[in-house]
């Protein structure tokens, strides 16, 4: 067995991975076009990586309730789909787009309320309290990556006239389903090998 890699190394293992493959890319002008941020970060030195999460108001038009990444559709003003990931987030949670080291992209996602996703990876080593945009936002809270470690609950539902496959995941007292729990779950099994050496 390898020996174990300081957390510190952590963001670069990631960095590597992500560069080192081909990541899938969907193309549909029918689907409204937004992106999300998976932000990462320790909470200590010694500490497995966190991730944030946010928990959508009763207020917003879609996804209401929900629990999601940072991030939301992109505007005209946007110059790609990161800065819609990265400019989504200091509006809804606060976060400085110039305090996210980013590690790189996931594969696109197309959801059943008509939005086609790009995830974007990120890292954040310097101090973040969040600051919620209560218009949009309920609550922010962050959960040890590793949660998404563990087997989802899975849901066979119809849709479009196929069954799709719907993971949700337990977390903070919070249910993750849908896109967000499909993203994240993507993302740990490109991960585990590196995220195994960090204990839970």
């Amino acid at each position: 067995m390898e020996p174990p890699v300081p957390p510190a190394g952590f963001p670069d293992t990631v960095r590597r991975l992500l560069a080192a493959r081909e990541r899938a890319q969907a193309e549909s002008s029918a689907l409204q076009r937004a992106s999300v941020l998976l932000a990462m970060f320790a909470p200590g030195p010694e500490d497995a990586p966190h991730v944030w999460l946010v928990r959508r108001s009763e207020d917003v038009r879609t996804h209401r309730g929900q629990i999601a990444l940072p991030g939301g559709k992109r505007e005209p003003k946007d110059a790609d789909f990161l800065a819609t990931a990265l400019r989504e987030s200091h509006e809804e949670i606060g976060l400085r787009p110039g305090d996210v080291d980013v590690l790189g992209v996931l594969d696109d996602r197309e959801t059943s309320t008509g939005y086609l996703i790009t995830p974007y990876v990120g890292w954040i080593s310097t101090p973040f309290t969040p600051e919620p945009l209560a218009a949009e936002v309920a609550r922010v809270f962050s959960v040890p990556l590793a949660a998404f470690a563990n087997e989802p609950r899975r849901t066979r539902v119809p849709w479009q006239g196929v069954e799709r496959e719907i993971l949700s995941y337990e977390v903070a007292g919070e249910i993750v389903w849908g896109a967000t729990a499909s993203i994240l779950r993507h993302f740990i099994e490109l991960i585990t090998p590196s995220l195994a050496r960090y204990p839970q």
